[in-house]
């Protein structure tokens, strides 16, 4: 197709009309080929070539400059519109491949942090449920050695003492099972409030605030689930966990990945719903502070963590530089929270991006042969008016005239096109000058004006075609 295409332009260079088939040829010739050195190097003799029988021909710059035009826009451009689609539609499938092996890897990533938040989920429940099974067992044995109680009463009390001891530490067990071994024994108690992770961040030297929306202060009584407002004081232990796993991950990843940035947790509550976000600022500093302990596996983890709550995650930079991850969490569990967007904004600007760049790759070659085909009609133009001889004018000289009255209707330069062999031959010992009968911005058929002088006068005019 190549081989196909490089001929059909070296035989334009002597029929331009060949130059219709070029564009089909050169589309399908960069759509199926590598246009590479050899077709390079094929392009560029063919338009030595073509230049060489121009002269040959003894065709005017200008009409080598057409063929050139054409040259660009009915070869080069087609064939790089068909390598830039050859391309494409290898990207795409480059792309689909490469995306389908990420989403398996992806996959199996959050199949295994959705593993090991619901194992940890389960961790925190024990640490919950064991702590008030303690409890119920330390109460069991304290009745059981009270005063004035029968046989009776005491034996129940034992049994119900071991009961709870035994129920404790089979749930010990099946967590101890489910807790992956690589996962970090935690330190904090798992009823701990929201306020408490803010304080102990802040005096780890993180600049973080904490705004509670609603009535209620940070220094509410220290009730188990309660943010530090009483407006939080119903909040479910899942769904409130939930929100504490929020602040503590968007926390790590500040102190991770923006040091020095300053750090808004607000609370919000919105009838059965409640709101979490935290925002940071960009990072302006080396690390200074103590990481917190990290809550989970990542975004991943923590989105698992907020879906199985019955809520909705959001993650995602912000327009300044910064990071904002926001959580909406039903006060009990329940039907799931609508989902954000589906479609991050900043996939929405990548998206722009490909398009912009998709449109400059044809806007741009469009405009550089608009430019030089302009150029060229100008040139052709210009040159065609300059040596414009209209017919009237031509019809109104007579044989005779003396050159000096004829002078004031002639053009400023002659047509290079000749011809003689087209016409009479001129009278012997005169001097002929060549004009054209017709001018623009495109090439056209037009006739040659003969006048030939001899004496100063003259002697003969003839018109014939130019081609």
């Amino acid at each position: 197709m190549i081989l196909l295409a490089l001929g059909a332009l070296a035989v334009s260079a002597l029929d331009w009309r060949l130059l219709a088939i070029l564009p089909v040829l050169s589309y399908l010739a960069g759509r199926r080929r590598e246009l590479g050195l050899p077709a390079l190097t094929g392009l560029g003799g063919v338009l030595v070539l073509g230049t060489a029988v121009q002269a040959v021909r003894g065709a005017e710059v200008y009409t080598w400059l057409v063929w050139i035009a054409g040259v660009i826009g009915c070869a080069l451009f087609p064939a790089l519109l068909g390598s830039f689609r050859r391309l494409r539609a290898a990207l795409e499938r480059s792309g689909w491949e490469q995306a389908a092996q990420l989403e398996r890897e992806q996959q199996a990533v959050a199949e295994q942090a959705r593993l090991r938040e619901r194992a940890r989920i389960a961790q925190d429940m024990h640490d919950s449920l064991g702590h008030e099974l303690s409890l119920i067992a330390l109460r069991a044995g304290a009745f059981e050695l009270a005063a004035g109680l029968t046989p009776e009463q005491r034996a129940a009390a034992s049994g119900l003492r071991a009961g709870v001891t035994d129920a404790a530490e089979r749930l010990s067990d099946i967590v101890g099972l489910l807790r992956d071994e690589s996962d970090e024994v935690p330190l904090r108690p798992a009823d701990e409030r929201i306020e408490d992770l803010i304080t102990r961040a802040a005096a780890s030297g993180i600049p973080v605030s904490l705004h509670v929306d609603g009535p209620g202060s940070p220094s509410a009584p220290d009730v188990p689930g309660n943010a530090g407002s009483p407006h939080f004081a119903d909040v479910a232990p899942v769904q409130y966990r939930a929100a504490y796993r929020v602040v503590q991950e968007a926390l790590t990843n500040a102190t991770k990945h923006a040091a020095g940035a300053s750090v808004r947790v607000r609370l919000g509550r919105d009838g059965d719903e409640i709101a979490v976000t935290v925002r940071n600022t960009a990072g302006s500093a080396a690390p200074t502070v103590t990481a917190l302990p990290h809550g989970g596996r990542g975004l991943t983890g923590l989105r698992e963590r907020v879906g199985l709550a019955g809520g909705a995650l959001r993650a995602g930079p912000l327009p300044d530089g910064g990071f904002e991850v926001a959580a909406r969490l039903p006060v009990r569990s329940g039907p799931v929270v609508p989902p954000f967007d589906a479609e991050p904004a900043g996939f929405r600007r990548a998206r722009r991006r490909a398009r912009r760049g998709l449109m400059l790759a044809l806007a741009v070659p469009t405009a550089l042969i608009i430019v030089l085909v302009g150029a060229l009609m100008a040139v052709y133009a210009q040159d065609s008016l300059s040596s414009h001889l209209p017919p009237d004018r031509f019809r109104a000289m007579q044989v005779g005239a003396h050159r000096d009255d004829v002078a004031g209707l002639l053009p400023a330069r002659q047509v290079p096109e000749r011809r003689d062999e087209a016409g009479p031959t001129p009278p012997a010992g005169s001097t002929c000058e060549y004009y054209r009968s017709a001018a623009g911005f495109l090439p056209a058929p037009f006739d040659v004006y003969r006048l030939c002088f001899r004496d100063g006068r003259l002697v003969a005019k003839d018109a014939f075609p130019a081609g």
